[in-house]
């Protein structure tokens, strides 16, 4: 009980810390792809409330560090769990994933090759393997796949591997198709609107990044 009130601690002190920077790295993010959000008659504006924002942070800290073994895996975790978390919120508010907002990704994954699981031999075949199959479906589907979530996938099988970037398309793919269900009996979205996929991908990543974790050892 004492550690995980010292952990609650530190992840609400650092979500409080990392709210208003997290707000500004947003801002200038959109600010960035201006004119990519332009095509699409959008303008960069706030993307959640500061609560909102801290709560998602204050989870995403919380489960890093309360489930990764060691010093450097709750790191990575923390990181992984919090990128995410913006991601998920600029693509539910924008329909966007830039890709200046990926190269975090891509560049720590490959920066922490020799403290994840996997080798970088079977993370890159992850990561080009996501890239051609899934750009392969967006060029299928017409749209139904953007192309900021092929390179998202692609960025996270350096993170995964092989096994991991499986769980989060089938994980995200059955939520995402449960989710557009739904929303077509309560005729939220027509059979031909869009709506942002990246989201249940996100959501996919978690799922399959911490069962990644309960198995690092």
């Amino acid at each position: 009980m004492h550690v995980m009130i010292k952990i609650m601690g530190i992840a609400l002190a650092l979500s409080c810390a990392l709210t208003p920077v997290s707000q500004r790295l947003m801002a200038w993010l959109l600010e960035r792809n201006r004119e990519s959000l332009a095509e699409y008659d959008l303008e960069p504006g706030p993307v959640c409330s500061n609560l909102v924002l801290a709560l998602g942070i204050f989870v995403s800290l919380f489960l890093g560090l309360l489930l990764a073994p060691t010093t450097v895996s709750k790191a990575l975790s923390c990181f992984l769990l919090y990128w995410l978390w913006l991601l998920w919120l600029i693509d539910y508010r924008f329909q966007f994933i830039f890709d200046d907002s990926l190269v975090p990704l891509v560049v720590l994954g490959l920066a922490a090759t020799p403290y994840l699981p996997f080798s970088i031999w079977q993370r890159l075949a992850a990561g080009a393997g996501a890239f051609v199959i899934l750009a392969a479906l967006a060029i299928l589907g017409r749209g139904a796949l953007g192309g900021g979530d092929v390179k998202m996938m692609a960025a996270l099988g350096l993170w995964f591997g092989v096994n991991g970037i499986i769980t989060t398309a089938s994980v995200g793919f059955i939520i995402g198709g449960i989710a557009a269900v739904i929303m077509l009996l309560f005729k939220v979205h027509g059979r031909k609107d869009f709506f942002a996929f990246g989201p249940f991908l996100i959501i996919g990543a978690v799922v399959a990044w911490l069962g990644q974790v309960l198995l690092w050892k």
